[in-house]
């Protein structure tokens, strides 16, 4: 009973918390709205202050707790049918564009959400879910801004903007001409709310001030918080399509792979991921099309809606048409890629030409060329003396030494001029790795008998 109460006792808390900035808000902009309206109407009148100053605040104030309402109740779009991680695609998602990848060039995938995401959307842990065109999770909408209600969102940080400077000039008017005529209101309690109300919303409205310009300034980019503060991984420009899992040479090449072969394929598939997120960082963002185009696509092909917070926003948030830029720069970086693979090639370490893939991936690598050591060059000694057959070297466990077969007279030799203590079984080197084992065992005996003799 006790632990019953106690969880039931932290979920109340927990919604509390949740839903407290809610409450905050509607509250003060409430109160506001009252002190500023009530300043207006007022007997004494100046040329900005009046009537007219309150209608204006009280005309924000209806559309900043509209705007605020649109994107605290708006969803901004999941991946799945519903939020949390119980709940699993049941249909077949929409035709999405590969334009981003993750850290390691492999396809988007949620593994919480158990679905794909596609280009711009991230999961939420507290909300449980993927956001398509997430922005951030704002803890004073108890949600995240993403795709459908980012226009609500940026339309409230606007309206309230507005309201404070409104609110700001109003009150500070009457405190400025309050302390010009000597204080006529000291008397009454009313005062306080007047020079609070100037406080509060100039230090509101300066804050949320340079807020609303840097998320102005992101749409006209066509960016998120997130894009803008995180570094994107772009696909390669030298891939048409996306590879779920590692590329591996052709079936009929991985019989002759050899280990050095391998080392080198897996060194060369390394310096390609590093080409790649070398290359993704030159290029410009692929969802900037321009300020009118972006500001568009956000707030609605009409134009008598863009101040008003209805979601109108264009796109599904799966597909994306890609800035014109960004094409540009990824064909310039790839063409430079391919002449880096001339040249590579033409150097003699690079893959063949006529074995990349479509997709970017070498087929076939050619044989490193092997530089003359100091150890060669003192031993007097070639690299290709020992260097790997172009068939492979077998991986199979060699014989140990004594599973070789022996003659009855060797044996026989061995063991009569054993010295004392040796062990009946002869232990020889079971892990030979090259060479003639039978010849070398036979120089040990021809060793063992001369060692006897002398010893007699």
């Amino acid at each position: 009973m006790p632990r019953r109460w106690a969880r039931k006792c932290e979920r109340y808390c927990c919604i509390g918390a949740t839903y407290f900035p809610l409450v905050f808000v509607y509250s003060i902009t409430s109160w506001a709205v009252w002190v500023e309206a009530t300043i207006g109407f007022l007997p004494a009148h100046t040329p900005w202050v009046g009537k007219g100053s309150s209608f204006l605040g009280i005309a924000l104030y209806i559309l900043l707790n509209w705007s605020y309402t649109t994107a605290v109740f708006t969803s901004p779009g999941t991946t799945t049918d519903h939020s949390g991680y119980s709940s699993l695609p049941t249909q077949a998602p929409p035709v999405a564009t590969n334009f981003t990848v993750k850290s390691n060039g492999e396809l988007r995938y949620c593994k919480k959400c158990q679905a794909r995401k596609p280009d711009r959307a991230h999961h939420c842990s507290t909300c449980r879910t993927c956001v398509l065109k997430m922005d951030h999770h704002c803890p004073w909408l108890a949600t995240c801004v993403g795709l459908r209600n980012y226009k609500a969102f940026l339309l409230f940080l606007i309206y309230t903007t507005l309201f404070c400077f409104v609110c700001f000039g109003v009150s500070g008017i009457w405190v400025y001409r309050e302390i010009l005529n000597d204080g006529e209101y000291t008397e009454s309690l009313m005062p306080v709310n007047y020079v609070m109300l100037a406080v509060i919303s100039g230090i509101i409205g300066l804050v949320l001030a340079g807020f609303t310009g840097w998320h102005i300034l992101l749409a006209s980019r066509g960016q998120t918080t997130i894009e803008c503060l995180e570094k994107t991984r772009y696909l390669s420009p030298l891939r048409k399509a996306m590879q779920h899992q590692h590329v591996e040479p052709p079936k009929d090449d991985q019989t002759h792979e050899n280990y050095d072969a391998m080392e080198r394929r897996r060194a060369r598939e390394r310096y390609e991921e590093y080409l790649d997120e070398r290359d993704s960082e030159k290029l410009p963002s692929a969802f900037d099309l321009g300020w009118k185009r972006n500001l568009r696509h956000l707030f609605g092909p009409k134009k008598l809606l863009w101040f008003v917070p209805v979601c109108n926003t264009t796109g599904d948030g799966w597909s994306w048409e890609p800035s014109p830029k960004w094409l540009a720069a990824r064909e310039k970086i790839a063409s430079e890629r391919e002449e880096q693979r001339l040249r590579e090639h033409a150097a003699g370490w690079g893959p063949e030409p006529s074995t990349v893939r479509p997709d970017g991936a070498a087929r076939h690598y050619v044989a490193y060329p092997r530089s003359t050591s100091k150890a060669d060059r003192i031993l007097g000694r070639s690299p290709n003396d020992y260097a790997d057959r172009e068939d492979g070297v077998s991986m199979e466990n060699l014989r140990p030494r004594d599973e070789y077969e022996i003659s009855e007279d060797e044996d026989d030799r061995i063991l009569d001029r054993k010295p004392h203590g040796w062990p009946q079984k002869v232990g020889v080197v079971t892990n030979a790795l090259l060479g003639n084992t039978l010849a070398r065992q036979k120089d040990d005996v021809r060793g063992w008998d001369g060692l006897d003799e002398g010893v007699d």
